[in-house]
């Protein structure tokens, strides 16, 4: 069964995919009153989304978040602060309770008057997209350059691209397999084109067989997905608990489709969803993860053993 965190992380993928069909990284919004007030590093600083959050502890700006989104629970010790509603519903009342003097939250069209109100009360505001691996550093840079911890982030941003590099330059050789990375079940909902989970494909040695819809994340099929032959199909805990029994649940789903070349190999992989769906430094476990699974033959067996 899927957690309330996995549903809300999945409605915001798909949200994610109707304002914009582009592949162009966004620019962080800011206020003038933002731009005056960049001298002073925040002390006092709330996060409205569970990237955000993470990406804020790992830079070591953890003491000074006050509040944080209901879905927000790594670090852990990001649990135990006050919440301030979800990803689709934010509590205004609860984010000006807490005296903040900054705020990060994602871009959302539904939520401007929300981020309006928060300006207008001289509460600085930073709107950071998470489209692509693109947006994901310059979101980093922005919040490093914003809350006096510029050193930190541009080591977080050297660690992920040293990642992706190294991972990268382990599959270039190899052929590209053709990948299938599934975000909601019923109905069939994927990752396509400008999105950071394509990004990933490209960079684990696959190519994406949404990548050349005009939605970041497409409605796919069956027939569709027959047709385009999948050789690798990812899942995560967003669709099924990565237990045993639930692996086996998912090879069960796919069974009736024995065409497809990801059922005849058995290419059909879960992959922890905080992993690979939340932009944030735990991006360089998930694109290993990734790649192992595209192209195992890429990793020793002893690597794969540990």
């Amino acid at each position: 069964m899927k957690t309330p965190k996995a549903i809300v992380a999945f409605l915001f993928l798909i949200m994610l995919g109707f304002p914009s069909c582009g592949n162009e990284p966004q620019k962080p919004i800011m206020s003038s009153a933002d731009a005056r007030a960049q001298e002073m590093p925040p002390n006092r600083i709330v996060s409205m989304a569970p990237s955000i959050t993470e990406i804020v502890f790992a830079l070591g700006l953890g003491e000074k978040v006050v509040g944080v989104s209901d879905f927000c629970d790594y670090p852990p010790e990001a649990a135990k602060r006050p919440k301030v509603g979800g990803l689709v519903n934010p509590n205004v009342e609860a984010v000006i309770a807490l005296e903040p003097d900054l705020v990060i939250a994602l871009p959302n069209a539904t939520h401007e008057n929300t981020y309006r109100s928060l300006r207008q009360l001289g509460i600085k505001m930073l709107s950071l997209p998470n489209d692509t691996i693109a947006d994901l550093y310059a979101t980093v840079e922005t919040i490093g350059q914003e809350a006096g911890a510029e050193a930190a982030a541009a080591e977080m941003i050297k660690g992920l691209q040293e990642k992706f590099a190294e991972v990268g330059s382990r599959v270039a050789d190899r052929p590209k397999r053709r990948v299938m990375f599934i975000v909601g079940m019923d109905p069939l909902f994927v990752a396509g084109k400008g999105t950071f989970i394509n990004d990933l494909i490209g960079i684990a040695g696959g190519e994406n067989i949404a990548g050349d819809s005009s939605m970041k994340y497409p409605q796919l099929s069956i027939e569709q997905v027959v047709s385009k032959a999948p050789e690798v199909i990812f899942y995560t805990s967003l669709n099924f608990e990565l237990t045993g029994d639930q692996e086996k649940q998912a090879e069960k789903v796919w069974s009736a489709y024995s065409t497809i070349p990801a059922v005849k190999e058995g290419r059909i992989h879960g992959l922890v969803a905080d992993h690979v769906t939340l932009p944030g430094p735990r991006l360089r476990i998930g694109i290993e993860e990734m790649a192992r699974a595209i192209h195992p033959e890429a990793f020793p067996q002893r690597e794969q053993d540990q």
